[in-house]
């Protein structure tokens, strides 16, 4: 409470709270998200553990390590010494292919790295093998039809979960639009099922490329391809299991004149009966329909509180709601701009404003700002 009253924030407007997930901000008892709920000041809330962040651990579900460890170790060997690398690329340019320039590195802390890293060998699979005969580096896994195909599977996915990553990123990213890319995402997972079962690698151009050198063993590995699909969609459905349950709530943001009259529960309104009464006459409301065209933030701007009270409080408390904590952790990555040569000149009212840049929609060249604040300081 001495940070909330410090901050001078009002409890009154509290409407949910996104956490990473850690024991020290769910915990029951001593965690935050439990401090506050045994607090009478603090109002009926929704939680969640951030949806990028359950996102990223779901897909660690995808466990084929016996892959990811021999790809490193080769992509370590050729990148982290000089003389390796080099002569690695001159091979490439040798080929005289049209071919990628070079091996990415790993890093743990990106999240899409594993699957750009695996995309990059797999498509310079020719090239490493090459050069690991030249330096007398035997790795038997570059030569098991069934470890490529393998590799070939895993790639594909992991661009399929990148592209799920990078589409749950955004500042202007609302709680709807979060929800829709996650369960949009688990519908792919039933579709790419069905279509492995039937060996069917439309939406597999990796392995497709693998099955024409090694068909018959691809085929054979499709029913267990589908089994880690399923596993994943399970870990989905777990893992977002709160989100399923809320969701009529949530998408009465985006869809006020078709969601149902008892959408709306206690925390997004106060009184669900005149609630219900509003939804009714609000999906009859033909003037409003058009505006909805425009937008949703622009929608709820017009529709009057006065005539649908509590249904406009349902809708501001959605709108304000953060599904992840993706604007909260992008500040870090601005706080590397105050790191110059001098910043030791630089003061807190500097280093607030590019904090107040940085999580609104308006992105000014922030390095400017800094040298700006610089020269000020100087003269």
């Amino acid at each position: 409470m001495t940070v909330v009253e410090k901050a001078n924030l009002q409890l009154s407007k509290l409407t949910a709270i996104v956490t990473d997930g850690a024991p020290a901000m769910l915990g029951s008892e001593k965690g935050l998200v439990g401090l506050c709920k045994a607090d009478d000041r603090f109002p009926e809330f929704w939680t969640f553990h951030c949806i990028i962040h359950q996102e990223h651990l779901v897909s660690k579900k995808l466990n084929l390590d016996h892959i990811m460890k021999p790809v490193l170790e080769i992509v370590n060997f050729i990148r982290t010494h000089a003389l390796n690398h080099r002569q690695f690329r001159n091979l490439i340019d040798e080929l005289d292919e049209d071919l990628p320039s070079d091996l990415l590195l790993h890093c743990t802390v990106r999240w899409l790295s594993r699957g750009n890293v695996l995309s990059r060998f797999f498509e310079l699979l020719n090239p490493v093998k090459l050069f690991l005969a030249e330096k007398h580096k035997d790795y038997p896994e570059l030569h098991d039809p069934q470890w490529i195909s393998d590799l070939a599977f895993l790639v594909d996915m992991l661009h399929y979960l990148n592209g799920l990553n990078v589409d749950l990123q955004g500042k202007l990213k609302m709680l709807p639009d979060l929800v829709q890319s996650v369960f949009a995402f688990v519908n792919k997972l039933k579709l790419f099922k069905t279509h492995l079962k039937k060996r069917d690698y439309t939406h597999f151009p990796t392995l497709l490329k693998a099955s024409g050198q090694e068909a018959e063993v691809v085929k054979g590995s499709t029913g267990r391809y589908a089994t880690l699909l399923e596993n994943l969609e399970q870990s989905f459905e777990d893992r977002f299991s709160s989100l399923r349950q809320k969701r009529q709530q949530i998408t009465f943001l985006i869809k006020p004149f078709t969601a149902e009259s008892d959408c709306l529960k206690a925390s997004l309104v106060e009184d669900e009966a005149a609630s219900q009464l509003e939804m009714i006459e609000l999906s009859e409301h033909d003037r409003l329909k058009s505006v909805l065209r425009e937008g949703t933030v622009e929608f709820w701007k017009i529709v009057p509180i006065e005539r649908y009270p509590n249904v406009k409080q349902a809708a501001l408390k959605l709108l304000s709601m953060f599904g992840s904590t993706y604007v909260c952790e992008s500040l870090f990555s601005t706080l590397k701009q105050v790191k110059s040569k001098h910043r030791s000149v630089l003061t807190d009212t500097h280093v607030k404003e590019l904090l107040r840049v940085a999580t609104t929609e308006y992105e000014p060249d922030l390095k400017k700002i800094v040298e700006t604040k610089e020269c000020q300081v100087s003269h």
